[in-house]
């Protein structure tokens, strides 16, 4: 049976969440999560917010993946139990903390937050899929990904390629659309075999030996259309 359209549970659609991030200047969307980073002028004021950020989330009922490096934390809001999908718990709890961020003085650097993935491209995904997700311990989540349960280790995305030649691992890195440009430039000062490549996994860069990064944002073009 389909959810209300105010049930916390309902997982939100790209147009509902490109709307939400309108009034969330400090989130991003991220492979079905909202995620953030905050710097605070030092690390006793990053602790006080953490206080903040298990209030909010026990008064929301809902936790956020936290990870604190000295005087910078980051924030991963996720919906776990409808398989790590963005829903209106999330919003609820980014707009929370928005604004304790605010009040205690946090600065939104969201380039500082980046994500690893591990992609594969093979002519069985089916196969290599069945093979590390037992060998990772990692379960299906969004999209197909294989991810972590703990969520702390990279997503790997196992994808079909028909030409052999382009079969093999390479490494996704997600970055904040405001570091795109210097990701770009120094990367293609570093670029060694060839031309960077446009695709739809994003920019692809080779190193000498052959080896793949592609370099994506969560940035769109266009809001997404209503649905």
């Amino acid at each position: 049976m389909a959810l209300e359209k105010d049930s916390p549970n309902r997982i939100l659609t790209d147009y509902e969440v490109a709307r939400a991030l309108k009034e969330l200047p400090s989130w991003r969307e991220r492979d079905g999560a909202l995620v953030c980073a905050w710097a605070f002028a030092d690390t006793r004021d990053a602790i006080d917010f953490l206080a903040l950020v298990a209030e909010a989330a026990e008064h929301q009922g809902h936790h956020p993946d936290v990870d604190w490096r000295a005087t910078t934390i980051f924030l991963r809001s996720t919906s776990h139990d409808v398989g790590d999908e963005i829903t209106l718990r999330d919003v609820a709890l980014a707009t929370l903390l928005e604004f304790a961020a605010t009040d205690s003085g946090a600065v939104a650097v969201p380039n500082r937050h980046q994500d690893l993935r591990l992609g594969f491209e093979t002519g069985d995904p089916e196969r290599l899929s069945e093979f590390w997700a037992g060998a990772m311990g990692y379960s299906v989540g969004r999209d197909e990904d294989l991810v972590d349960p703990e969520g702390r280790n990279p997503r790997i995305r196992i994808s079909s390629a028909g030409n052999p030649q382009e079969h093999g691992i390479h490494i996704e890195r997600l970055i904040a659309h405001s570091s795109l440009e210097d990701a770009r430039q120094k990367l293609e000062q570093a670029q060694t075999s060839g031309a960077p490549v446009h695709g739809p996994s994003g920019i692809r860069y080779t190193d000498a030996d052959g080896n793949r990064l592609y370099l994506d944002t969560e940035y769109r073009e266009e809001t997404p259309e209503f649905q």
